[in-house]
């Protein structure tokens, strides 16, 4: 029999890394056990009930394709949001476009950006950091490189850390904050000196922001890379923005890239060929979601609970805990005794049904870490902590 035609690119990928837990989750289910699920970001609490309306109330008697690049109603929206919490001017007619979510976008933009006969191909990013970076640019035809975040540098991307002899090889640089999985912030300091050493080595840099607006009450607010890049029209920089974390709206799958209008102009003719235009009602929903600050500040004070819970539990049982104000991710270091985060991750699992995420699923430098999402509701938070503090104290969450 012949063999089918296929992308040999699919089989440099390995198994999408955040789905190692469904194995984890199937045993458990197969157990009979009780699963309290703190792996994908997936938060429990309610999409606000205007932004269910403002979609339910936008659904049309005839259904009809959307604009690719999103309507202008909803990219003036964005504009006005970038104005109000960045305090910088975007132009919705050419420096903003839809995106379905920003893992849509995350994944499109180097099909935009590289060109298989050029110099150019290489994509940096972060070790921690989310996967489908690497994926993205493999199946563009890039060159991934893999930076390395330290935690003893609160792990803030230094440009230095790119070896020169690669520079005039590299395309594009991913950043990523506040940092998933770390919780990481950038200063301000930090995000000017990374976006003058794009522009020196002709770099674009892209910047994922998608949990720009989860910071908890009364701590200051994250810095956007769009804030330095204004004054040169934000040459070279594209951001991107998503409403699923900041409004609850995972299942809407709606965002926006915005910045340098010549990135922004390709992707514009790029994304029709690929046919992924956000439903218009998702538009009317995200528009409104866009125009309000009051249930971000709501939810925001909700995930500040829930890490001030964990916090108290994992300090009483003197875990190494990198210490944020932003977005909802806890990151841990497995216990001493403990070969890697992935085995923590097993044996807190088998012990109390807790299921985290190992940190060598967002990274090879990460293996002796692990990340919890706080997704689960308060109560259920404050129930598996007496659960892990319990297992503890029975001795079944000790090495040997």
């Amino acid at each position: 029999m012949s063999s089918l035609p296929s992308n040999s690119w699919l089989d440099l990928l390995p198994k999408y890394s955040l789905l190692r837990n469904d194995d984890r989750k199937a045993r458990l289910r197969a157990a009979g056990r009780e699963i309290f699920d703190f792996g994908i970001g997936d938060p429990q609490e309610e999409t606000p009930e205007f932004i269910r309306k403002a979609l339910a109330d936008n659904i049309p008697k005839v259904s009809q394709y959307p604009l690719s690049q999103g309507s202008m109603d909803f990219r003036t929206a964005c504009a006005a949001w970038c104005k109000s919490r960045l305090g910088v001017g975007i132009n919705p007619a050419n420096q903003i476009i839809s995106s379905n979510g920003s893992k849509e976008a995350i994944f499109h933009i180097p099909h935009v950006l590289l060109n298989s006969g050029s110099q150019r191909r290489i994509v940096a990013f972060p070790d921690p950091g989310f996967p489908v970076y690497r994926s993205s640019t493999l199946l563009s035809g890039g060159v991934p490189y893999q930076y390395t975040l330290r935690p003893e540098n609160n792990y803030v991307f230094e440009p230095e850390s790119l070896p020169k002899d690669i520079l005039p090889q590299v395309a594009a640089v991913w950043i990523s904050y506040p940092h998933n999985p770390t919780g990481a912030l950038l200063p301000r300091a930090n995000a000017e000196k990374i976006y003058r050493w794009a522009l020196e080595n002709n770099i674009v840099l892209l910047s994922d922001e998608c949990y720009v607006d989860m910071y908890f009450p009364s701590t200051e607010k994250p810095v956007s890379l769009l804030e330095t890049g204004e004054s040169e029209s934000f040459r070279n920089l594209v951001a991107f923005f998503s409403l699923s974390k900041r409004s609850g709206m995972t299942g809407y799958r709606s965002g926006f890239v915005a910045g340098d209008e010549r990135i922004v102009g390709a992707f514009a003719k790029y994304r029709p060929n690929v046919g992924v235009g956000t439903p218009e009602f998702v538009q009317r929903a995200a528009i409104a979601a866009w125009g309000d600050d009051r249930h971000v500040a709501e939810r925001n004070k909700i995930f500040a609970e829930k890490r001030k819970v964990v916090d108290a539990f994992l300090a009483s049982q003197n875990f190494t805990v990198l210490p944020s104000t932003a977005t909802f991710y806890v990151w841990i270091k497995a216990p001493a005794g403990f070969g890697s985060g992935e085995e923590y991750c097993e044996a807190l699992a088998t012990a109390t049904g807790i299921v985290a995420t190992p940190g060598d699923a967002l990274g090879d430098s990460s293996k002796d870490w692990f990340r919890l999402a706080l997704v689960p509701t308060l109560p259920k938070i404050e129930q598996c902590v007496g659960l892990w503090h319990n297992a503890i104290q029975a001795g079944l969450l000790r090495k040997g």
